[in-house]
Protein backbone atom coordinates (compact mmCIF):
# COMPACT_ATOMS: atom_id res chain seq x y z
CA UNK A 1 0.00 0.00 0.00
CA UNK A 2 0.96 3.36 -0.79
CA UNK A 3 2.48 5.86 1.66
CA UNK A 4 0.58 8.72 2.31
CA UNK A 5 3.37 11.05 1.28
CA UNK A 6 3.65 9.05 -1.69
CA UNK A 7 -0.20 9.22 -2.59
CA UNK A 8 0.03 12.77 -2.22
CA UNK A 9 2.74 13.12 -4.69
CA UNK A 10 0.80 10.83 -7.10
CA UNK A 11 -2.26 13.01 -6.93
CA UNK A 12 0.31 15.47 -7.72
CA UNK A 13 1.02 14.51 -10.80
CA UNK A 14 -2.44 13.46 -11.84
CA UNK A 15 -3.61 17.16 -10.78
CA UNK A 16 -1.23 18.62 -13.78
CA UNK A 17 -2.89 16.70 -16.48
CA UNK A 18 -6.01 17.59 -14.99
CA UNK A 19 -7.85 14.83 -13.54
CA UNK A 20 -10.48 16.03 -11.43
CA UNK A 21 -10.37 13.17 -9.04
CA UNK A 22 -6.61 14.30 -8.37
CA UNK A 23 -8.04 17.42 -7.48
CA UNK A 24 -11.11 15.96 -4.90
CA UNK A 25 -8.29 13.31 -3.39
CA UNK A 26 -5.41 16.36 -2.41
CA UNK A 27 -8.31 18.53 -1.53
CA UNK A 28 -9.82 15.72 1.26
CA UNK A 29 -6.47 15.22 2.49
CA UNK A 30 -4.79 18.76 2.80
CA UNK A 31 -7.94 20.92 2.87
CA UNK A 32 -8.46 20.57 7.02
CA UNK A 33 -4.72 21.27 7.85
CA UNK A 34 -5.12 24.65 5.26
CA UNK A 35 -8.80 25.67 7.23
CA UNK A 36 -6.39 25.31 10.73
CA UNK A 37 -3.56 27.63 9.22
CA UNK A 38 -5.82 29.70 8.14
CA UNK A 39 -8.00 30.01 11.07
CA UNK A 40 -4.65 30.10 13.02
CA UNK A 41 -3.84 33.84 11.68
CA UNK A 42 -7.70 34.90 11.50
CA UNK A 43 -8.42 34.47 15.44
CA UNK A 44 -8.26 37.83 15.91
CA UNK A 45 -10.56 38.65 12.29
CA UNK A 46 -13.04 41.72 12.43
CA UNK A 47 -14.98 40.28 9.47
CA UNK A 48 -17.59 37.19 10.32
CA UNK A 49 -18.42 37.23 6.90
CA UNK A 50 -14.68 35.27 6.20
CA UNK A 51 -14.08 32.53 7.67
CA UNK A 52 -10.87 30.02 7.82
CA UNK A 53 -12.93 27.91 5.46
CA UNK A 54 -13.49 30.78 2.75
CA UNK A 55 -9.66 31.41 2.68
CA UNK A 56 -8.60 27.82 2.76
CA UNK A 57 -10.89 26.99 -0.46
CA UNK A 58 -9.61 30.05 -2.26
CA UNK A 59 -6.24 29.17 -1.64
CA UNK A 60 -6.57 25.70 -2.45
CA UNK A 61 -8.48 26.69 -5.95
CA UNK A 62 -5.92 29.22 -7.00
CA UNK A 63 -2.93 26.73 -6.42
CA UNK A 64 -5.08 23.86 -8.19
CA UNK A 65 -5.95 25.92 -11.21
CA UNK A 66 -2.22 27.16 -11.45
CA UNK A 67 -0.89 23.64 -12.02
CA UNK A 68 -4.02 22.83 -13.95
CA UNK A 69 -2.92 25.87 -15.96
CA UNK A 70 0.94 23.96 -15.78
CA UNK A 71 2.25 27.29 -14.42
CA UNK A 72 3.17 25.60 -10.90
CA UNK A 73 5.07 22.78 -12.58
CA UNK A 74 8.18 23.16 -10.78
CA UNK A 75 5.80 21.49 -7.67
CA UNK A 76 7.21 17.11 -7.75
CA UNK A 77 6.03 16.12 -4.28
CA UNK A 78 4.10 16.65 -0.67
CA UNK A 79 6.15 18.82 0.39
CA UNK A 80 6.91 21.54 -2.12
CA UNK A 81 3.04 21.50 -2.50
CA UNK A 82 2.46 21.84 1.71
CA UNK A 83 4.79 24.73 1.43
CA UNK A 84 3.01 26.23 -1.15
CA UNK A 85 -0.58 25.92 -0.13
CA UNK A 86 0.89 27.22 3.23
CA UNK A 87 2.28 30.21 1.28
CA UNK A 88 -0.88 30.94 -0.51
CA UNK A 89 -3.09 30.63 2.80
CA UNK A 90 -0.97 33.22 4.63
CA UNK A 91 -1.03 35.35 1.33
CA UNK A 92 -4.68 34.62 0.99
CA UNK A 93 -5.02 36.44 5.24
CA UNK A 94 -2.88 39.10 4.32
CA UNK A 95 -5.06 40.20 1.29
CA UNK A 96 -8.14 39.78 3.51
CA UNK A 97 -6.68 41.98 6.08
CA UNK A 98 -5.53 44.48 3.38
CA UNK A 99 -8.93 44.69 2.14
CA UNK A 100 -10.34 45.28 4.98
CA UNK A 101 -8.15 48.42 5.80
CA UNK A 102 -8.68 49.39 2.27
CA UNK A 103 -12.42 49.73 3.09
CA UNK A 104 -12.05 51.51 6.65
CA UNK A 105 -15.16 49.75 7.68
CA UNK A 106 -16.93 51.89 10.62
CA UNK A 107 -18.68 49.15 11.88
CA UNK A 108 -15.87 47.64 13.41
CA UNK A 109 -14.58 49.64 16.40
CA UNK A 110 -12.66 46.65 18.07
CA UNK A 111 -8.98 46.16 17.53
CA UNK A 112 -6.70 48.08 14.86
CA UNK A 113 -6.07 46.49 11.38
CA UNK A 114 -2.61 47.24 12.57
CA UNK A 115 -2.49 45.50 15.74
CA UNK A 116 -4.51 42.31 13.91
CA UNK A 117 -1.12 42.11 11.22
CA UNK A 118 1.11 42.46 14.63
CA UNK A 119 -0.82 39.06 16.02
CA UNK A 120 0.50 37.11 12.89
CA UNK A 121 3.87 38.21 13.12
CA UNK A 122 3.68 36.93 16.44
CA UNK A 123 2.21 33.53 15.70
CA UNK A 124 4.57 33.13 12.61
CA UNK A 125 6.95 32.97 15.72
CA UNK A 126 5.86 29.66 16.82
CA UNK A 127 8.18 26.41 16.78
CA UNK A 128 5.63 25.25 13.42
CA UNK A 129 5.58 28.18 11.97
CA UNK A 130 9.47 28.31 11.87
CA UNK A 131 10.21 25.20 10.26
CA UNK A 132 7.22 25.89 7.85
CA UNK A 133 8.78 29.25 6.93
CA UNK A 134 12.08 27.60 6.93
CA UNK A 135 11.12 24.92 4.29
CA UNK A 136 9.53 27.42 2.43
CA UNK A 137 12.39 30.11 2.01
CA UNK A 138 14.56 27.20 1.05
CA UNK A 139 11.68 26.46 -1.84
CA UNK A 140 11.75 29.81 -3.15
CA UNK A 141 15.83 29.95 -2.78
CA UNK A 142 15.95 26.51 -5.00
CA UNK A 143 13.39 28.18 -7.48
CA UNK A 144 16.34 30.94 -7.78
CA UNK A 145 19.08 28.23 -8.39
CA UNK A 146 16.61 26.63 -10.93
CA UNK A 147 16.79 30.27 -12.64
CA UNK A 148 20.11 31.23 -12.05
CA UNK A 149 22.58 28.23 -11.54
CA UNK A 150 25.44 30.58 -11.07
CA UNK A 151 24.02 31.35 -7.41
CA UNK A 152 24.29 35.08 -7.54
CA UNK A 153 20.20 35.30 -7.20
CA UNK A 154 20.62 33.72 -4.28
CA UNK A 155 23.06 35.02 -2.89
CA UNK A 156 21.46 38.32 -3.36
CA UNK A 157 17.98 36.93 -2.01
CA UNK A 158 19.99 35.28 1.45
CA UNK A 159 21.70 39.15 1.75
CA UNK A 160 18.49 40.74 1.47
CA UNK A 161 16.02 38.70 3.59
CA UNK A 162 18.84 39.34 5.82
CA UNK A 163 17.51 42.97 5.68
CA UNK A 164 21.06 44.36 3.97
CA UNK A 165 20.55 47.43 1.79
CA UNK A 166 21.11 47.17 -2.13
CA UNK A 167 24.12 49.31 -1.55
CA UNK A 168 26.12 47.16 1.29
CA UNK A 169 24.87 43.16 -0.99
CA UNK A 170 27.35 45.66 -4.01
CA UNK A 171 30.20 46.49 -1.62
CA UNK A 172 29.62 42.87 -0.15
CA UNK A 173 30.15 41.11 -3.81
CA UNK A 174 31.70 43.67 -5.62
CA UNK A 175 29.21 44.50 -8.06
CA UNK A 176 27.47 47.38 -9.07
CA UNK A 177 24.09 49.00 -7.18
CA UNK A 178 22.52 49.19 -10.32
CA UNK A 179 23.20 45.71 -11.20
CA UNK A 180 22.12 44.33 -8.18
CA UNK A 181 19.06 46.62 -8.10
CA UNK A 182 17.84 44.47 -11.43
CA UNK A 183 18.19 41.36 -9.39
CA UNK A 184 16.53 42.20 -6.48
CA UNK A 185 13.94 42.99 -9.08
CA UNK A 186 14.24 39.94 -10.70
CA UNK A 187 14.32 38.15 -7.20
CA UNK A 188 10.82 39.76 -7.12
CA UNK A 189 9.32 38.87 -10.62
CA UNK A 190 10.45 34.93 -9.71
CA UNK A 191 9.11 34.52 -6.30
CA UNK A 192 6.06 36.45 -7.04
CA UNK A 193 4.57 33.66 -9.12
CA UNK A 194 5.13 31.47 -6.03
CA UNK A 195 3.56 33.75 -2.92
CA UNK A 196 0.98 35.96 -4.88
CA UNK A 197 -1.65 33.99 -5.53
Amino acid sequence: MESEAGSITLWLRKLKTGDPQAARELWRRLYPQLVDVAARYLRKNPDPATGPEDIAQVAFHNVCQGLIEGKSDHLENRKELWSFLFAATLNRVRRHYRDLNAQKRPAYTGESLEDLDGSILEDLQSPDSEVVMADLIEFLLNRLDVEDPTGDLRRIAVLRLDNLSAEAIAKTLRNRKTVVLQKIRLIQIIWQQYVDL
